[in-house]
């Protein structure tokens, strides 16, 4: 199979075979361009800063396009552990009451409960069962004090893609609030802001982009609901005039969470790579990341690894992971040979993109084995 996108496009992937997505992708010489560009508008004053609105506008309006809502739903701030854990507070939750995650959670869709604990907060985990996690398992979960049901689309640790539209039908019948962590799906598989009421993103993984940029998107239906408990001049109408040392207005939309000034250099590299991804269509580089999956699988299981993500095509995206008490050794050594992945959390992660062709598979087939 070919790349989706030229691998020459890329810093770097002349030299590797780049299955790290599921950390960070490589740098598109588009993104370089982008970046480059934000420096330039700097020198432009006013002008500058009229530039960084309609970058910020339109990567927006990308965004709300690939997660199927509007740009007022769209919030821009700086990284998806600040966000979960400013939902956490703007949750405003009481002794006795209860959220639920699953025990193959991204340390950020975890820690902002456990601190809540000290208040009285119950934190329900949900055990994986043989490395995959039943809804029917969250779902029995809920009683009448459950506030909040956290999830990622894609765990970090094995791969396996949850029934987020199976859990927020459930979900959305209750008082809890569905929260989806897309960090790990989100640019190479769809998510829709619909069958969710809070969704939550990183922009350095599969959307391309660089670090220093979180995304929230937020369903009206239930989430502009959610008041924030911290405030900036940007979450308000207006932070000048006559009564601004005695009242504020909340914005009614998305803004209402961002503080300050965004990250612009992160915001010029999205801009483009959203563009980019819609270009090529997320159902597209889906449907490549599973066909390279089948042969990772393949190669695994010949191995006789074993492996700990679903090989179903509906519950698995582009992490594919195997269990080893060497991981680190393992990713160091391929790393030497020119093969980046993932080792840790006692197994080794193989990320998949858009970029990877059949090359990098025979590659990793050939190296791997001799670790």
């Amino acid at each position: 199979m070919k790349a989706l996108i030229d691998k020459k496009d890329f810093i770097g992937l002349d030299r590797c075979s780049w299955f790290y997505s599921g950390a960070e992708t490589p740098t598109h010489r588009g993104v370089l361009e982008a970046i480059t560009e934000y420096l330039t508008a700097r020198s432009l004053g006013p002008g500058g800063r009229e530039r960084n609105a309609e970058k910020e506008w339109r990567c927006k309006q990308n965004l709300a396009r690939m997660l199927n809502g509007s740009p007022d739903q769209i919030a821009l701030m700086s990284s998806s552990s600040e966000i979960i854990s400013m939902i956490a507070q703007a949750m405003r939750l009481k002794p006795g009451d209860n959220v639920i995650i699953h025990n193959l959670e991204f340390p950020s869709g975890v820690l902002p409960w456990l601190l809540l604990k000290q208040d009285g907060v119950e934190v329900r985990v949900v055990e994986h069962r043989q490395w995959d996690i039943d809804e029917e398992d969250i779902l029995n979960q809920i009683d009448d004090r459950t506030r909040l049901v956290l999830t990622s689309h894609v765990s970090y640790l094995n791969g396996v893609r949850i029934d987020y539209q199976k859990l927020y039908e459930r979900v959305s019948r209750t008082n809890a609030l569905f929260v989806l962590d897309a960090t790990q799906s989100f640019g190479a598989f769809s998510v829709d802001i619909n069958h969710a009421d809070l969704i939550v993103c990183s922009t350095y993984k599969w959307l391309l982009g660089v670090h220093g940029g979180g995304i929230l998107a937020i369903n009206p239906k239930r989430g502009f609901e959610l008041m924030p408990r911290y405030i900036g001049w940007r979450s308000v109408r207006s932070s000048t005039g006559r009564n601004k040392f005695e009242t504020f207005e909340f914005h009614s939309d998305a803004r209402r969470f961002e503080l300050g000034y965004p990250s612009y250099p992160t915001i010029y590299a999205l801009e483009f790579t959203t563009g980019l991804l819609l270009e090529i269509g997320v159902e597209r580089i889906a449907e490549h990341i599973l066909k390279l999956g089948d042969s990772v699988l393949e190669l695994l299981s010949s191995l006789g690894l074993t492996i700990t993500t679903p090989t179903e095509p509906h519950r698995r995206a582009g992490n594919i992971s195997f269990l080893s008490d060497d991981a680190e050794r393992i990713a160091s050594e391929l790393y030497k040979q020119g093969i980046y992945l993932m080792g840790g959390d006692g197994r080794v992660r193989i990320s998949i993109g858009a970029f990877n062709d059949s090359d990098d598979i025979r590659n990793l087939g050939e190296i791997l084995p001799k670790i």
